[in-house]
């Protein structure tokens, strides 16, 4: 078995694993590259690979940054199958239209070229399969199967054998602990190898009562300044996290209503198919929804699809929270009302998910107080706080803990999927604590089992 990381290699975007063996040739995710123009740049480069001589792709979940090549990949003459869990398929679509949503209006106002056409996201939609977690799947001279990876609603790590018997672990994205909704990271089977995500692989998350605190903290100060609470927040398990939080803060009196508006039509549409899968949720969800409580509804909740809609909003005499995309705040509404609120002090901006490097949200996530928002240079006087284990990642300890829990040891772990301090800093913890031998690989650098 041959593997070659063609993205996500010491970097945290575009990740895409090729695996190869006698007879069959398999991607592991095929995600966009996103943070920066030159990010940008690299997805119209070639994969370095033949797409029509991929056999089939295996995907992890939905985040851009793992499925934004798809069509692309098809569009160069793959015509395999796209397999994922049957939440993940659902979410499929309405990631890749939304992002080819966004591609057609940059290049109508600024002529950025398309990374691919409609037509070829529509033949990808077709090619996807849906399959049930743990069950064994044959393909070729492999057997795979997609684990609960506790990341996001309906993503996986995915365990690959060869019939020789070698065995191979790809994290995907591997989830954080309490997370809300979703049930726990499932425990590694037998491997030889692990290929681990490193994006928190050099820090520690705070504990699920300070992320609370934290949270509920910001509201009430939001609350006596008369100010905006500004969010911005992936549409997938970070957008459904904080409605989860804020209906348990106003149904246990925690907080006096609030108007809460999520304005994201992607995440109105991803809380929708949620809603259409709730044997996916852990015990504490499942409960809530018997007992007739739809967390993702509360009487201050506000959806805005339209764009006038979300007009709106800025009649809305503060206080207020506004929820919405994108999650790195690249693009999306929340740049408009980072526009309208960064400058006051009676505003606070409050970071939920990791944040590239080349983002506006990296920027302001390290403190600059000049930024260009829509061409416009603002001063940031806002409030800017930043919440680690609300991220959908797990921190280095969680990822030590689900490497060292597996069934049998692994012989080799290999550090992807994270910036290069924190590739190398996982790395050196897994062979300093867990004895195991791990390592960083760089793009394209091919490694055989």
């Amino acid at each position: 078995m041959h593997i070659t990381p063609h993205g996500a290699a010491r970097e945290v975007t575009g990740s895409c694993h090729r695996v190869e063996t006698k007879k069959t040739r398999v991607l592991i995710d095929c995600g966009m590259f996103q943070g920066s123009a030159f990010s940008d740049a690299r997805n119209f480069q070639p994969f370095g690979f033949e797409a029509k001589d991929v056999d089939a792709v295996l995907i992890t979940h939905t985040h851009l940054d793992h499925v934004g090549r798809l069509p692309k990949l098809v569009h160069e003459g793959f015509n395999g199958p796209i397999f994922a869990t049957k939440p993940t398929a659902r979410l499929l679509r309405i990631i890749l239209e939304d992002a080819y949503q966004i591609m057609e209006e940059q290049f109508e106002s600024d002529y950025r070229p398309k990374l691919y056409e409609f037509e070829d996201l529509r033949k990808t939609i077709d090619l996807v399969r849906g399959v049930e977690y743990s069950r064994w799947k044959a393909l070729g001279d492999i057997r795979f199967r997609f684990r609960d990876a506790g990341h996001i609603f309906g993503s996986s790590f995915v365990e690959i054998e060869e019939t020789d018997g070698v065995r191979a672990v790809f994290s995907g994205d591997i989830g954080n602990v309490d997370t809300p909704i979703l049930r726990p990271t499932a425990q590694i089977g037998t491997s030889d190898v692990v290929f681990v995500e490193s994006t928190y692989g050099n820090r520690i998350h705070e504990d699920i009562e300070t992320r609370s605190t934290i949270f509920l903290d910001a509201v009430k100060r939001t609350m006596k300044q008369k100010g905006v609470l500004l969010i911005p927040a992936f549409a997938i398990e970070r957008t459904q996290a904080l409605l989860y939080d804020l209906n348990h803060f106003f149904e246990h009196q925690k907080l006096p209503p609030i108007d809460v508006y999520l304005d994201s039509p992607m995440a109105i549409h991803v809380t929708e198919v949620m809603e259409e899968f709730p044997e996916y949720y852990d015990q504490a969800a499942a409960k809530l929804v018997m007992d007739g409580d739809n967390f993702f509804d509360f009487p201050s909740l506000h959806l805005t699809l339209t764009r006038s809609e979300s007009k709106r909003i800025n009649e809305v005499k503060p206080p207020k929270i506004i929820i919405a995309g994108s999650g790195m705040m690249n693009a999306g509404r929340i740049q408009h009302h980072l526009l309208r609120y960064l400058s006051k002090t009676s505003t606070t901006l409050f970071i939920v998910g990791y944040q590239a490097s080349g983002t506006l949200g990296r920027r302001l996530y390290t403190g600059e107080r000049h930024v260009r928002v829509l061409n416009e240079m603002i001063d940031v006087k806002a409030n800017v706080i930043t919440v680690g284990s609300f991220s959908a990642h797990g921190d280095q300890k969680k990822l030590l803990h689900w490497i060292g829990s597996a069934q049998t040891k692994p012989k080799r772990v290999y550090c992807v999927h994270g910036e290069d301090d924190a590739c190398v800093a996982l790395a050196t913890a897994v062979s300093t604590e867990l004895n195991i031998k791990a390592d960083a690989p760089h793009h394209q650098e091919t490694i055989e089992l």
